[in-house]
């Protein structure tokens, strides 16, 4: 019998923390000619305290990472530049992991789910065993699939979990779970697949099947969906703004 995949997002899905945007801040703040301008901005985003003077570009930032790159951008930096720090600050944290942490009860979550438990990330592979252990959770997933390069490649890697699995008729049974919706979701909803949006900051960017202000909200749903699939896509249609 053919098993559900379910497929986790990492960092502001099933990795919480502050410390890899800090990390990337500091390499990218290094680049610049006014560093501590770039950390203070990070740290008010980061606090959702941004002053009036911020870039009005930073409103709309998916993220810290995002934030990052907007005001890296804005000092010079430039786009290889960029990316070089980010994997800097992958392999970073791999070794200074900081406030990184599970929201509460996942690895329970896991263990408990009779589901193929994918985590699919940007992040470089290149440290990752270090972070999903430190999380504790390499016991509880299944696969990892490093350097994903979402959203371009998200559509390609769903199609390929669904035809390994056999589900390419029943793309219900894949569910697609993450922060970033144009990452995450766009290419769930687009294949067919359940889209569960860990909207933390209620920015409502997409429709998704099941939304929550964080992963732990959603648990029940992840559960419910997992024990039948096709019952669950059919009590819980597309919505713009559905809440859990």
């Amino acid at each position: 019998m053919s098993r559900p995949v379910l497929v986790l997002d990492l960092d502001g899905t099933v990795c919480l923390g502050d410390t890899p945007v800090r990390l990337y801040a500091a390499r990218v703040a290094a680049l610049t000619v006014a560093p501590e301008a770039l950390l203070e901005t990070t740290e008010a985003f980061l606090g959702q305290r941004l002053p009036e003077s911020a870039p009005k570009t930073l409103i709309g930032a998916q993220d810290g990472y995002e934030a990052v790159k907007i005001l890296g951008l804005a000092a010079g930096v430039s786009e290889e530049e960029l990316s070089a720090a980010y994997v800097w600050s992958r392999a970073a944290m791999s070794e200074q992991p900081g406030d990184i942490r599970t929201p509460d009860g996942l690895v329970d979550q896991l263990d408990g789910l009779d589901a193929h438990r994918v985590i699919m990330t940007n992040s470089p592979g290149s440290g990752l065993d270090a972070i999903l252990e430190h999380l504790g959770l390499l016991d509880v997933v299944d696969e990892v699939r490093a350097d994903a390069l979402k959203p371009t490649r998200m559509t390609g890697h769903l199609d390929r979990l669904l035809d390994a699995f056999g589900l390419a008729d029943r793309p219900e049974w894949l569910m697609s779970v993450g922060d970033i919706w144009r990452n995450d979701l766009a290419p769930a909803v687009e294949r067919g697949c359940v889209a569960a949006y860990v909207d933390a900051f209620d920015r409502r960017q997409g429709p998704a099947h099941v939304r929550a202000g964080s992963l732990v909200g959603l648990y029940s749903a992840v559960s419910d969906w997992s024990n039948d699939p096709s019952a669950f896509i059919a009590a819980h249609p597309l919505k713009e703004s559905v809440q859990c």
